[in-house]
């Protein structure tokens, strides 16, 4: 026998869908929409915003950097230019004719007077001898003149090197004051003669610190070492300690941490002498616009995450809401057409169920008219008790006959809320037996039962199930002409329960067998059938987790199969 599936055409058939979902489902459902939209949603925000954040963090990081190098490079050209005119005042005042060796003290204070004209940051002026010597002064420390400095490291040094000048790192000296010097040196008739002019330190360190960053930041000179040789006005702060790098011709912008504080810090290294340029300024003033864009962005992506999940909450809300009343129509629609189905069956069953229930009341009917006989006086009958009593049983058996055979009609006329209930296969496929024993009897349909023992209950809807094998049976009985059999069997296939509805009827050819399941199709003559039934029977199987396939081939009859899950225990 061929094996013919129904079509699997997306509209067919029209109550093949998934069971009816309560309210808790649809929660489940919105809950999980609602999680997998936010995540859809969030997830290229947010990795976009990550992004934007680093890359404009970086870009943010690089301009003040920039900027911070741009500063102190200017300013480190600025003090290299000053530097470079000072020593530029002191050369131009210490040639032979404007400082002639010997030398006169009026001559000295001329020349200091030059100076300060040029710079107020000069403090004083000497002249040193060959060996050392201070022999001409001018200037608030008059008592230096006599001293002799051959021992002083920026005496030495100039000495030392070829270049005509050098200046000093900040010292006390025998003044016992912070300065620094500049000196330079011009030969004369017994060696070489040196001009020198100290700087006040505090009065460099305001021209050093003069342009700022930021607010509260801080500019100021140091040596190799680390050791400051300015000092601020603003504020008085120790040396920095800290670690200084090797000489690089590049600027360098780093951050660092003095006393507990973090600070962000530019060096440039002059090239009139061996001092670096400081710029520093504390993180927190540095990237006050970085912070203040962080929370401008946070800002915005807090609103952004909002709007999204406002949005995600009510369109999960709304979409849901159509789904589970489209859900709730689609259920009280199938039971409509269950329950009507179910009427059109009982409806066909009526011829049968009508001459069996002829018979119990033509029963009632003699018997009573017999009763009535006995106990009329014009027959003079005498009353046998035994005999009226026997006439009664059987108005009372034909009764409850009847009695029986419209309780099974209105079981299944009934309607039922479809809930599942563990249930005995072969004791309900018995039952719906039962109600079509009278109509197969006067059909002359003969019905072979094959049960297989020991089945598992299983979980389904007993009530929509009667409906599936009423309808099976009603095609069954309508595919055989005359005299023929219906085999029902029930078995096990692994977690399957399987049951088969045979007939050795007409059968079906594959055109019909594609169009089986379709809602409203019938091969039955108008007003015998509605085309319905195989349809509901379709959803109800796969409504209780099962499968329902058909072979069928024309002249042989026709074997419907339903498979039911052992899993819905």
């Amino acid at each position: 026998m061929d094996t013919r599936k129904g079509s699997k055409d997306p509209h067919y058939p029209l109550l093949k869908s998934s069971q009816h979902h309560d309210h808790a489902y649809f929660d489940q459902l919105r809950s999980k929409m609602r999680w997998r939209l936010t995540v859809v949603y969030l997830t290229p925000l947010l990795v976009l915003s990550v992004l934007f954040y680093f890359e404009y963090s970086r870009n943010i990081h690089e301009g003040i950097d920039n900027h911070m190098r741009s500063i102190a490079e200017n300013q480190r050209n600025t003090i290299d230019l000053f530097l470079q005119e000072r020593v530029s005042n002191i050369r131009s005042e210490f040639r032979d004719e404007v400082l002639p060796v010997p030398y006169s003290a009026n001559e000295m204070k001329a020349v200091l007077g030059d100076l300060r004209r040029e710079s107020p940051a000069f403090v004083d002026l000497g002249l040193f001898r060959p060996d050392g010597e201070l022999v001409a002064y001018a200037g608030p420390f008059p008592d230096l003149v006599g001293k002799n400095y051959a021992q002083e490291t920026w005496f030495r040094k100039l000495q030392s090197q070829k270049s005509r000048h050098v200046i000093s790192d900040v010292y006390l000296g025998f003044r016992d004051k912070p300065h620094f010097s500049i000196a330079v040196r011009r030969p004369g008739k017994d060696g070489l003669w040196t001009l020198r002019a100290s700087v006040d330190p505090e009065k460099f360190g305001e021209f050093v610190s003069s342009s700022y960053l930021f607010k509260d930041a801080e500019a100021f000179i140091v040596n190799p070492e680390g050791i400051r040789q300015t000092f601020s006005t603003r504020k008085e702060v120790a040396a920095d300690k800290s670690l200084m790098p090797e000489r690089t011709p590049e600027t360098e912008v780093t951050e660092v941490s003095v006393g507990g504080r973090e600070y962000l810090r530019a060096l440039a290294w002059l090239t009139e002498n061996e001092w670096a340029l400081v710029v520093r300024v504390p993180e927190a003033k540095a990237y006050a616009s970085l912070h203040q864009a962080r929370l401008m962005l946070a800002g915005i992506l807090l609103l952004a995450v909002i709007s999204i999940l406002f949005v995600v909450v009510r369109s999960s809300k709304k979409l849901i809401g159509r789904l589970e009343a489209a859900d709730s129509a689609k259920e009280t629609l199938r039971l409509q057409l269950f329950n009507a189905a179910k009427l059109a069956s009982v409806g066909e069953m009526a011829a049968g169920v009508a001459h069996e229930i002829n018979n119990p009341l033509a029963i009632i009917y003699e018997e009573a008219a017999m009763l009535i006989d006995i106990l009329d006086p014009q027959f003079g009958q005498t009353v046998d008790y035994d005999e009226f009593r026997e006439r009664l049983g059987a108005i009372k058996e034909a009764t409850m006959r009847g009695r029986s055979i419209t309780k099974k009609l209105m079981a299944f006329a009934r309607k039922h809320e479809p809930d599942p209930e563990e249930t005995d296969i072969n004791l309900m496929i018995d039952r719906v037996l039962d109600v079509k024993k009278t109509d197969f009897s006067v059909s002359d349909i003969k019905v072979v039962r094959e049960f297989e023992e020991g089945l598992p209950l299983l979980m389904i809807n007993r009530n929509q199930m009667d409906q599936v094998f009423l309808n099976l049976l009603n095609n069954a009985k309508d595919a055989i002409e005359d005299d023929g059999r219906i085999t029902v069997r029930t078995k096990r296939d692994k977690d399957w329960v399987r049951i088969e509805v045979e007939d050795t009827g007409c059968g079906m050819s594959l055109e019909v067998l594609e169009k089986i399941f379709f809602p409203f199709f019938t091969t039955k003559v108008v007003g015998k059938g509605t085309g319905l039934g195989l349809s509901i029977s379709y959803g109800i199987v796969e409504a209780n987790g099962g499968r329902i396939e058909v072979e069928s081939e024309e002249g042989k009859g026709t074997n419907f199969v339903i498979l039911l899950p052992i899993s819905n225990m």
